[in-house]
């Protein structure tokens, strides 16, 4: 495998915050948001991650040296754009292991998973038919995902159809459901408030859990946070 020093990673931005998604919401996390995304979401909020020739180039050694420098996290979090397209990612994945306790993927599942490791975690966010044309892409290798105990999916929700879209396809793909986190579409208070109020009442009745959108309730949506 080659090694990440000699791969050229491509990058939007390096930032220090908490994790505000997911299982691990809440916990000091260094960020890592890679460049490049072909997926088209229609509520995307990081649509300057889509081009691949955009960002910033440099090695996994620049990136890792700029992450700590703003200061100390247990946590990585490799995102994007789509992190599991980027040249390298698995060489990038092993060195993060070797660097952080935990380390994350934010992937729409477009790609199955290419490590497996016990300290790694994906987070695979299929997305439902009205969010994009390439849905079906993001749902094909749910059975790969689901095969890694570490695995949650990370489900974005907004309005109808997409709840009777969610639980069609959760029952299709037959997703173990204590892993399921269903996460209200919004880049406000109010929309994410209303949304996940709707969104509680169905987690407790189909045996879901609800992720919350921490940075954006915390700092606004916007970027580095």
């Amino acid at each position: 495998m080659e090694s990440t020093d000699r791969v050229t990673l491509r990058w939007s931005e390096l930032f220090h915050s908490l994790q505000g998604e997911g299982p691990s919401a809440g916990t000091p996390a260094h960020f890592l948001r890679l460049q490049g995304c072909d997926v088209g979401c229609r509520w995307c909020d990081t649509k300057y991650t889509w081009s691949p020739d955009g960002g910033t180039a440099g090695t996994y050694e620049d990136a890792r040296a700029r992450l700590h420098a703003l200061g100390a996290a247990p946590l990585i979090v490799i995102t994007g754009g789509e992190p599991l397209t980027h040249p390298g990612i698995a060489s990038l994945v092993e060195r993060a292991l070797a660097d952080w306790e935990r380390v994350e993927i934010e992937t729409s599942g477009v790609v199955p998973p290419p490590v497996r490791h016990e300290r790694l975690y994906y987070n695979h966010s299929p997305k439902l038919p009205s969010v994009t044309d390439r849905s079906a892409d993001t749902w094909r290798h749910a059975a790969a995902f689901a095969a890694d105990p570490n695995t949650t999916f990370k489900i974005v929700v907004g309005d109808d159809p997409d709840t009777g879209d969610m639980l069609r396809l959760v029952r299709t793909h037959d997703l173990p459901r204590n892993r399921i986190m269903l996460m209200p579409e919004g880049l406000t208070d109010a929309a994410l408030h209303e949304r996940a109020v709707a969104l509680a009442e169905l987690c407790k009745r189909e045996g879901l859990r609800l992720s919350p959108r921490l940075h954006v309730w915390l700092w606004g949506a916007r970027r580095g946070v």
